[in-house]
């Protein structure tokens, strides 16, 4: 059973890394053909870090270390899933800001 857990809870927090990879090549990306990507360097330099952060979580996974590699998944994927669950929450309840 904890087992299963470990392997749900890495697989959830490598897709919101993921996910939030492929939000921030996005912006990169769009930025670039509107012709404001000299504004991006800290979110390329960001983006390219997280990327490398990913990659050495997937090897230390593949190579047998995986509650190292849950734990380093699951460290920058915790304040992104609550970034989320802050956008839902703004998309679901439409707050009044006055």
């Amino acid at each position: 059973m904890w087992s299963l857990i470990k392997s749900w809870s890495y697989a959830i927090a490598m897709t919101a890394n993921i996910i939030a990879i492929l939000v921030a090549l996005f912006f990169i990306i769009s930025d670039a053909i509107k012709g404001l990507s000299y504004k991006n360097n800290s979110l390329m330099l960001a983006t390219l870090a997280m990327m490398g952060w990913v990659g050495i979580c997937h090897f230390l996974r593949t190579s047998g270390k995986t509650d190292l590699s849950t734990n380093m998944a699951m460290l920058p994927a915790i304040p992104i899933l609550g970034y989320a669950l802050l956008i839902l929450l703004f998309i679901i309840l439409k707050p009044d800001m006055r």
